[in-house]
């Protein structure tokens, strides 16, 4: 009896480890997608202008088109409100960013915490441990908290770099290195959508037809997401259309279609 016992509690344990480690594996997946995609080139990081920045007096360019929505929390790590200027072989991207390390940390903390959240429903189930259950829910409100604790406090941190100048930091690339531009749920890929499943489809509800995002380098060289939410339909149909240069209405109509 005393073999049986000991026999089952090892099974018990080794179910509990291997939804573990498939639990962390799959989002560490997610964690090295969203940080390991390299570009062909960097971004200029630098002061905005007074167009980007959106100040009072600003006149825009002939040829040029001036956006402005609410960014995603994505991997471009630009926070609340931005603009986006798009020229004729340009693109810059304006408004309050969150650094690369803190932005990397608040990533990798989240996903290990949701991780966590399987192998203690498996063990409440496997050892008929209430404990494990409340340890589990207590894990998973932990992530929403931190996931959505700096999902706040990144705009507001984001705006301490504006208030001596009003200029906010832009981040420019050429309009040829986008790439993937979709309108709608897109704003996921590359690692998100794994990082923020149990909230993916609230936020696909959410982006409807004004979420408009794509692939672009940042100033470390990495392709990374950029995805903004649109004041209105039109403007992200037109941002979409002047982003894709070879098959400008692809993402609408994905989207139209979705």
């Amino acid at each position: 009896m005393g073999v049986s016992l000991i026999a089952g509690v090892s099974w018990q344990l080794l179910s509990i480890a291997v939804t573990a480690a498939a639990s962390i594996g799959w989002m560490a997946t997610g964690v090295i997608r969203l940080f390991s995609r390299r570009a062909s080139e960097k971004a200029t990081a630098r002061e905005a202008s007074a167009l980007e920045s959106a100040l009072a007096g600003a006149t825009i360019p002939e040829g040029a088109r001036a956006f402005d929505g609410w960014s995603y929390r994505v991997g471009a790590r630009f926070a609340g409100r931005v603009r986006v200027v798009v020229r004729e072989d340009r693109v810059s991207v304006a408004g309050p960013r969150v650094p690369s390390g803190l932005y990397r940390v608040w990533i990798a903390t989240q996903a290990l915490l949701l991780a966590l959240v399987a192998p203690a429903l498996v063990a409440a189930v496997l050892r008929l441990d209430w404990h494990w259950a409340v340890a589990a829910v207590a894990i998973f409100v932990v992530s929403w908290a931190i996931s959505m604790g700096g999902a706040g406090l990144w705009p507001g941190l984001g705006e301490l770099d504006a208030v001596e100048t009003g200029h906010f930091k832009a981040l420019e690339f050429p309009r040829a290195a986008v790439s993937e531009v979709d309108v709608g749920p897109g704003w996921s890929k590359g690692g998100m959508n794994v990082v923020l499943f149990p909230y993916k489809a609230a936020v696909d509800a959410m982006a409807g037809t004004r979420a408009v995002s794509f692939f672009a380098p940042d100033e470390q060289g990495h392709e990374v997401r950029f995805a903004f939410h649109m004041t209105s339909d039109a403007d992200a149909r037109e941002l979409a259309a002047l982003l894709q240069l070879d098959s400008p209405n692809t993402g609408i109509e994905q989207a139209a279609g979705a």
